[in-house]
C-alpha cells in the first residue's frame, strides 16, 4: 500500500513527471519534447530537472526504467509502478496548491518608472510581440484538437490549451491598453508644474 502522505514531500516537478508518465512510458527525451510542446505551455521544465527527478522517483520505487529499442537506438524508458500510479492518482485528486504568483513583467512595471516612459514602453512592446507570436500557435493547437476523435483525455487537453489561448488574448489586450495609457501620459520632462 502506498503512503499517500508521500505526495506532499515530492516536488511538484516530480509529481508532474509522474502525471505525464501516467499516460504511457516515455524516455527523458520524449518527456522533454512533450513539455516543450505548445500543448504544455503552462508547464516548463529543463533536462537538468527531469533526469534527477526521474532518478529520485525510481529510487523511491515510483517509476521503473526499461531499455527501449523502438527506433533502433537503445534508450531508457520510464514508466510508473503500481505504487507510483496510486500515488499520482491520489495527488491528481487533491485541490491544486495556490502558490504565490511571480510575474517579472509586473514587478518591472511597478518599480520601473524611474527608468522613464520609453523604457516602460519597450518592456510592454516586447511582451506584446511575444504574446502575438504565441497566439497563432495556440490557435493551431486548438484547431488540431478539435479535429480529433472526442474523449475525456482530449477534452482535458483542450481545456488547458483553451486556457492559454484565452490568457494570451487577454495579455495582448492588456498590453495594448497599458501602451495606450502610457501614450496619454506626459513624459517626466514634459510635466509642467502649475504655479499659483
Amino acid at each position: 500500500m502506498t503512503n499517500i502522505n508521500t505526495a506532499p514531500e515530492l516536488r511538484v516537478s516530480a509529481l508532474a513527471l509522474m502525471a505525464i508518465l501516467s499516460e504511457r512510458p516515455m524516455t527523458g527525451y520524449e518527456i522533454k519534447k512533450l513539455i516543450d510542446s505548445r500543448e504544455m505551455v503552462f508547464w516548463r521544465d529543463s533536462f537538468g530537472s527531469i533526469y534527477p527527478n526521474l532518478s529520485h522517483l525510481t529510487q523511491l520505487g515510483l517509476t521503473t526504467k526499461t531499455l527501449s529499442e523502438k527506433t533502433g537506438r537503445k534508450r531508457i524508458a520510464y514508466g510508473l509502478t503500481d505504487k507510483g500510479r496510486e500515488l499520482v492518482g491520489h495527488w491528481l485528486k487533491l485541490p491544486a496548491e495556490q502558490r504565490p504568483v511571480k510575474i517579472e513583467l509586473l514587478l518591472k512595471l511597478r518599480f520601473g518608472y524611474p527608468m522613464g516612459k520609453d523604457a516602460l514602453e519597450k518592456l510592454l512592446r516586447a511582451h506584446l510581440d511575444h504574446q502575438k507570436d504565441l497566439l497563432p500557435e495556440l490557435y493551431e493547437g486548438l484547431q488540431h484538437i478539435d479535429g480529433l476523435e472526442p474523449s475525456l483525455q482530449l477534452e482535458t487537453r483542450r481545456m488547458t490549451m483553451d486556457f492559454w489561448y484565452r490568457y494570451t488574448r487577454m495579455m495582448i489586450e492588456w498590453s495594448m491598453s497599458c501602451l495606450q495609457r502610457l501614450d496619454n501620459r506626459p513624459r517626466k520632462d514634459e510635466i509642467h508644474i502649475k504655479k499659483d
